[in-house]
């Protein structure tokens, strides 16, 4: 008897969706068992072998977990917003919303033909006003909050205002990018707009002035991992360093907990190797250089106090504040012709070891504050703006780029760390017998350590300090398509969320996808939106991992209209058990989903 599977298969699939046999609801009298997978970008042209691989895999556990008496969370979606429908739009004209949505149709009929068992009533599409409501609730949390580092938690804004009303920012011991110290007398004279700033510094999703990846025939900013060689990784156009105000996230208000509580979660070893790599816990000093025959003073951190005596020179990131400041007049063409070149560089390009020496002089010295030695002020690009303080105090006896930088330029080497003992000891091995440094000569590295910060604390010249590799997530792209801010500039110019009632804040239909005057979203261009009466909608959009770095936890509770998902959801299902999809994701979404 011949066997027609078309047929077959054809008729268990009409079974299977008229009777919703793999839609899942909280069952406490089973063990759940939750099924992530990478949900998909919704090209036109359709799955690709990647995606069924890792399908077809998490489809045969799912199975499995059910037959073995689970209640069996396996749900899918689409990761709907991005700039590729949008440059798509550009090119001809079709809207991004309906070739997206043409697309998905397209997904789904090819996911159903391959007859996985998805729990499609929980479908979490990020271009949804239903869904986007709640990632900018989400954002709105973030908005309005702060980071106390005393609790060690977020608290509402609002108390940090209370505080500075009455005492000013004294006593306030928060995550913060503010420089100064002031009053509650200065407080209360400030005008709104310059509140507002003050409370940018504090804020966990904030606004600032930075350096971005900018692609100006894409009209947008770019992300690291969007450039590649100085080029947008899609299209290929170049890409330059641009100063633009952004919107952020101060993640790193939760370094030390999002390092810390990576030992009670059970994931494998090596994903928690990765995150902890990528947050970067270092221990060290802070210290300033005096800058010669000015007021400035160049702040760096390092982990290798003991070596200050090889200190030979300052290398500034070429973005740094005080460049322009203390470049002498004789070497302001060679400096701004060097920051030009750095502009076409990507953070990827510039921290390549494998890669030409570059840099060039500003004409100013700094003043070592141990050696009290003058020593010459430098930009070069593998120096980074926002990694640390811009600024590194450069040992070219024992760290690998200082030393080719030094020999590059014919700048003092002076050896500090005799290791002649531990022969297959590195540049970064804390081993070894101090020489050329003054008191500490004689010492082991690591008692040298020790004595050199308690030197440094007792002089006043630095201090004790740990730090984190990780780096705020820049949250800004000058795209339509994408999920607005729920943020609004008063006429003071001040920024306010939109009260929680009034989520979402739709995404208007537009035909005009180019990018706006001056760098600006194409929303700029639509007034009708961009100016209600209590001022002027903020016009970037958010970036695409704002919808996909919490979906796994709206497919919990996918028709909640109330809440981004129950705690009894969250209780039931409480985590993903088993993800098949992209380290990147699983590294980098699952630490913003953490944050």
């Amino acid at each position: 008897m011949e066997f027609n599977s078309a047929a077959i298969e054809e008729k268990w699939k009409k079974y299977w969706e008229a009777n919703k046999i793999y839609k899942v609801e909280l069952d406490e009298s089973k063990p759940k068992f939750y099924v992530l997978d990478m949900f998909p970008y919704p090209s036109g042209a359709g799955l690709h072998v990647g995606h069924p691989l890792g399908y077809v895999a998490s489809d045969i556990y799912s199975r499995f977990k059910r037959m073995n008496g689970f209640n069996v969370l396996h749900p899918m979606g689409y990761d709907a917003f991005g700039l590729p429908a949008e440059q798509y739009a550009i090119q001809t004209g079709i809207h991004p919303a309906k070739s997206t949505a043409a697309n998905i149709v397209k997904y789904r009929s090819q996911l159903d033909n391959l007859g996985f068992s998805f729990d499609w009533s929980r479908e979490v599409q990020t271009c949804d006003p239903k869904y986007y409501k709640w990632t900018q609730w989400i954002f709105l949390q973030l908005f309005n909050s702060y980071y106390d580092n005393d609790q060690d938690k977020a608290l509402p804004i609002e108390d940090l205002m209370s505080n500075f009303e009455n005492s000013g920012n004294q006593k306030v011991n928060a995550a913060n990018a503010h420089d100064t110290s002031f009053s509650a007398d200065d407080w209360k004279s400030m005008t709104p707009a310059q509140k507002n700033e003050v409370l940018m510094n504090y804020r966990l999703g904030y606004q600032k002035v930075g350096y971005v990846n900018w692609c100006d025939a894409l009209g947008t900013v770019l992300a690291n991992d969007e450039v590649k060689d100085g080029v947008s990784e899609r299209g290929g156009h170049p890409v330059i360093k641009k100063e633009m105000k952004q919107w952020a996230l101060r993640i790193t208000g939760y370094a030390k907990r999002l390092l810390e509580d990576l030992d009670a979660l059970d994931w494998s070893d090596a994903l928690k190797a990765m995150q902890s790599n990528w947050i970067g816990k270092s221990e060290g000093a802070q210290l300033f250089f005096k800058v010669e025959n000015s007021a400035a003073k160049i702040e760096v951190f390092t982990t290798r106090i003991d070596t200050i005596y090889g200190a030979t020179f300052v290398v500034l990131a070429p973005e740094h504040d005080l460049v322009q400041q203390l470049t002498a007049d004789s070497n302001v063409d060679e400096i701004n012709e060097y920051k030009k070149y750095v502009e076409s560089r990507s953070e990827v390009d510039r921290m390549s070891v494998n890669k030409s020496v570059t840099g060039a002089f500003t004409g100013a010295y700094a003043i070592n504050p141990v050696s009290k030695k003058r020593v010459p002020i430098w930009i070069a690009e593998y120096v980074l703006k926002d990694y640390g303080t811009g600024a590194i105090m450069a040992v070219p006896s024992d760290d690998e780029r200082d030393n080719v930088f030094a020999k590059k330029f014919g700048l003092e080497i002076i050896p500090v760390v005799d290791r002649s003992k531990f022969p297959e000891a590195g540049d970064y091995d804390k081993v070894g017998t101090m020489i050329n440094s003054d008191f500490i000569n004689g010492m082991e590295v690591k008692e040298a350590i020790y004595f050199m910060l308690a030197k440094i604390e007792k002089e006043n010249l630095g201090i004790r300090k740990v730090n984190y590799k990780l780096r705020d997530a820049n949250f800004s792209r000058q795209r339509y398509w994408g999920e607005p801010f729920p943020i609004y500039f008063d006429n003071n110019g001040v920024a306010k969320g939109v009260p929680e009632a009034a989520l979402p804040v739709e995404l208007p239909d537009v035909d005009d996808f180019l990018p706006g005057h001056g760098g600006k979203s194409p929303l700029s261009k639509n007034k009708e939106w961009v100016n209600i009466s209590e001022g002027t909608r903020e016009v970037d959009t958010m970036p695409g991992y704002a919808g996909s770095s919490w979906y796994f936890l709206r497919y919990m509770d996918a028709d909640n209209d109330n809440e981004f998902a129950s705690k009894k959801a969250i209780d039931y299902w409480q985590e993903v058990d088993l993800y098949i999809g992209g380290t990147e994701h699983a590294v980098g979404h699952l630490m913003y989903s953490r944050f």
